[in-house]
């Protein structure tokens, strides 16, 4: 394992694997349609360019939700 990977790094790895297991989410316009976001917020939490409790949730479900737990 790579340590200080930054979250973007780790779902961006989480996302490939899933792709290549045929598994979703597989892309992060996945993850926006799973929960009803555009995908730029989407980026932008991935990027941790968003701030704050909100961004911090939306960032544990979206881990919960590529499987990355």
């Amino acid at each position: 394992m790579m340590p200080n990977l930054t979250y973007r790094e780790r779902m961006t790895i989480q996302l490939l694997r899933n792709k290549r297991a045929g598994l979703q989410p597989s892309t992060q316009q996945a993850i926006a349609n799973k929960f009803g976001l555009s995908k730029m917020y989407v980026s932008s939490i991935v990027a941790e360019k968003q701030h704050g409790k909100k961004s911090d949730e939306w960032r544990k479900k979206f881990v919960a939700y590529a499987g990355m737990e």
